[in-house]
């Protein structure tokens, strides 16, 4: 988090004086769409299948300020991103494994929403670079770990780092993002890659 906020505001910097002016000075960048995502888990864990109760949804949205134009008209934009998703049972089940967590729940729910909200640079409408916080909601319950006990738990907070491309066809573009998901109650990082589509205005 401390190289990548210097570095972040490094990229603004270089990106605004490469950048052409902007036919729309100050304009408003706007994205929606929807994603598949991917619980990795682990990256010190072996993976050596795909397995189907690792997928789950998740709806994506940006606002953000237009900082620039490229000789293609390609945006660098100074963005605000957002994530809405629901993981299933196994997901959870996943996490509180992959964290060290022990739960008293005999079962999961089926749906157990999950956000995060980053800032950051999409640059030249093909490269997206974000930091942020998150978090994992799930049904009240009791979890331990060697230094936490919670009798009421129904969150886990992260930080929330994403790297990803951008592949536009027109106004519709095709996006393919890896998610790191890491600290405050996270022991461990996680990878959550994902791909989907998203609608520019």
């Amino acid at each position: 988090m401390k190289i990548l906020l210097p570095f972040l505001a490094f990229m603004v910097s270089a990106f605004s004086l490469k950048a052409q002016p902007d036919k729309k000075r100050g304009g408003i960048a706007v994205s929606v769409g929807a994603a598949v995502n991917y619980y990795y888990g682990r990256s010190d864990r072996n993976f050596d299948k795909f397995e189907n109760d690792r997928v789950n949804w998740q709806i994506n949205g940006m606002l953000g300020f237009t900082l620039g134009r490229d000789k293609n008209d390609h945006r660098t934009i100074l963005g605000c991103f957002g994530s809405f998703g629901l993981n299933n049972a196994n997901t959870i089940t996943r996490i509180f494994d992959d964290q060290d967590y022990i739960t008293a729940a005999t079962s999961q729910s089926a749906n157990n929403s999950s956000y995060q909200v980053e800032g950051g640079l999409f640059i030249a409408e093909m490269v997206r670079i974000s930091t942020g916080v998150g978090q994992q909601m799930f049904n009240k319950q009791v979890i331990a770990t060697s230094d936490l006990f919670d009798l009421e738990a129904t969150s886990l907070k992260y930080n929330s780092t994403t790297v990803g491309f951008n592949f536009n066809v027109g106004a519709v573009g095709l996006l393919i993002n890896c998610n790191f998901n890491y600290g405050r109650d996270y022991i461990k990082t996680i990878i959550n890659p994902s791909a989907g589509i998203n609608i520019r205005f």
